[in-house]
């Protein structure tokens, strides 16, 4: 196997050259792709779509909100149940380092451009630094680096902002690869352990499945002293999804989630390229989860340096300088990757859209925690990509190795710019910075002062909402309300239910609130109209129909003419 080539030599280039231009390569790659105003905090208007609504408003109410116990709870978003900053996917570790400037802060204020930006330049940085531990080239570090940066997993997943944060796995097997004597520092896996776990659960998993491992490797060390370290780690990981909220929700089925197998690995994924190859056909998946959950496309460049690779170690497999040299991953290692590229691959395996082997059953529950299972492939990616970058960098003959790394970064870069260039031409689009806002209307700024709760009726998680969430939500964030809607990792299925059936009832009884401002469809509106009997004024701004009670209406209604 590829990940278990020896190394000659093991001195370890500690020069600040390589990690300083991979660094630079990664920020200065990911603003040509996005450009520089998603960079500056006070600009959201791009954020107001996918998954970086929940992100960015989970963080804004947040801020705004008083300290909670425990301390990552969110209360106003996804109101009554509430949720958390992590189950938001807020990105906790930067919420909580600025949530004690909140006050000073401008409003609004978003860190997910600046921390996709510090993501591509960590990529960059520990990726040359990670090379560095075999190779002492710095054009081979630098090129190496390249490749680190442009693998298409990581660009794929800018829309989601915290798992862009591939650096963390990078990290875990830099640590895994310190000299013994530096190995097991229980500090430095403790503050990996701490930072994973409050930047994001999937990550935080494959970081712990890395160190564990790790741990486990016979090593020059003592055992007490390698447990101490994954004892620290472990325990800096369950202090940080605790931190983060994660543990608000009580009950297997709030933890769990469907799609297992569905947003799984495809055997064919490596190599299968979807729209992102100049040269490379589009191949069959079998369901659609996997066009994004199962998207690992290498790209034909790191293709290259992975046959090549091949070759060089085939050839030189059982000479004397093979059988004296160090290994640079332990078998350990190797095995927790290839176990975690099961666990991607999921009980449902496929080859291209054929599915060859379906061992779904009840004993696959427990896997649904982590049901976008795909994902568990990247350490396994990143072994991979390290020995094969480390092995044509030393056994190219002369200055064979880096010429041969000089050619698959601009094969990558000439694959993959049909897909580097849409990005790039979506990102700077005007529309791209702007959205339709339902509540653009000023009246609206009139009116929602008057209460403290907005619903939508019925918010997304109860049904078909009478008009987009994000717009509600940015309405509510601007004026301190409260709001029903929202979108979280994870949920109390039975809150979440029971709230849909007293939200119902409430309705059908028109039992309105004189604190809650209620979104409603034209045809609810109606409705309830006629039924209220005195107990609702219902009406329309800008298009957006509304309830409310005619207390409430009072408040405001010699200010604001209706539609």
């Amino acid at each position: 196997m590829l990940t278990a080539v020896t190394i000659d030599g093991a001195r370890d280039a500690r020069g600040p050259w390589g990690p300083l231009a991979g660094a630079a390569i990664g920020a200065a790659f990911f603003a040509w792709i996005a450009g520089t105003r998603v960079l500056d905090p006070t600009s959201i208007d791009w954020l107001m779509k996918g998954d970086w609504v929940p992100h960015y408003f989970g963080w804004h109410y947040f801020r705004h909100e008083p300290w909670h116990w425990p301390p990552g709870a969110v209360h106003g978003y996804y109101a009554p149940l509430g949720t958390s900053i992590g189950l938001t996917d807020s990105i906790p570790l930067v919420g909580y380092a600025l949530k004690p400037l909140a006050a000073w802060l401008p409003t609004p204020f978003q860190y997910l451009g600046p921390f996709l930006l510090a993501s591509f330049a960590l990529q960059g940085a520990l990726g040359a630094r990670l090379i560095a531990r075999r190779v002492d080239a710095l054009p081979a570090q630098v090129l190496g680096a390249a490749l680190f940066v442009l693998l298409p997993t990581l660009l794929v997943r800018v829309g989601h902002a915290a798992l862009c944060a591939h650096w963390l796995i990078l990290w875990a097997l830099l640590l895994a690869t310190r000299a013994p004597a530096a190995r097991f520092r229980p500090a430095a896996w403790a503050v990996l352990g701490l930072t994973a776990g409050m930047v994001q659960p999937y990550l935080a998993a494959m970081v712990l499945a890395v160190l564990g491992a790790t741990a486990v490797t016979p090593d020059q060390a003592p055992l007490p002293r390698r447990f101490a370290a994954l004892g620290a780690a472990l325990a800096a990981t369950v202090t940080g999804w605790w931190i983060s909220g994660l543990f608000l929700l009580s009950g297997g089925s709030s933890l769990t989630a469907g799609g297992l197998g569905y947003y799984s690995m495809n055997l064919l994924a490596l190599v299968s390229p979807g729209d992102w190859s100049t040269f490379l056909p589009s191949l069959p998946i079998a369901v659609d989860g996997q066009a994004y959950e199962g998207f690992h496309y290498l790209g034909l460049g790191i293709l290259l340096v992975l046959a090549i690779a091949l070759v060089l170690v085939a050839r030189g497999r059982g000479t004397e300088a093979r059988a004296s040299a160090p290994r640079l991953w332990s078998p350990w290692l190797i095995a927790a990757c290839l176990v975690m590229t099961a666990i991607a691959v999921s009980p449902v395996v496929t080859l291209g859209s054929r599915t060859i082997l379906n061992l779904d059953g009840p004993w696959t529950a427990p896997l649904a925690l982590f049901r976008s299972s795909g994902r568990f492939v990247w350490p396994l990616v990143y072994l991979m990509l390290t020995s094969a970058i480390v092995t044509v960098a030393r056994r190219g003959r002369g200055q064979t190795g880096v010429a041969v790394l000089a050619v698959a970064v601009v094969l990558q870069l000439v694959d993959l710019r049909g897909a580097h260039t849409f990005r790039r031409q979506v990102a700077h689009d005007p529309a791209f910075h702007a959205w339709t806002d339902p509540f653009a209307d000023a009246r609206w700024h009139e009116v929602v002062p008057a209460y403290t709760h907005l619903a939508l009726v019925p918010p997304p998680q109860c049904g078909a909402s009478p008009l987009p969430y994000e717009g509600a939500i940015a309405l509510t964030a601007r004026h301190g309300l409260t709001i029903n809607a929202g979108v979280v990792a994870r949920r109390d299925e039975r809150a979440r239910e029971g709230y849909c059936r007293a939200l119902d009832a409430d309705i059908d009884a028109v039992r309105l609130r004189d604190d809650t401002l209620y979104v409603v469809t034209p045809d609810a509106a109606g409705v309830l109209t006629r039924m209220g009997e005195g107990r609702v004024t219902c009406g329309a701004i800008g298009g957006v129909s509304f309830c409310t009670t005619p207390a409430a209406h009072a408040r405001w209604a010699a200010r604001v003419r209706l539609d």
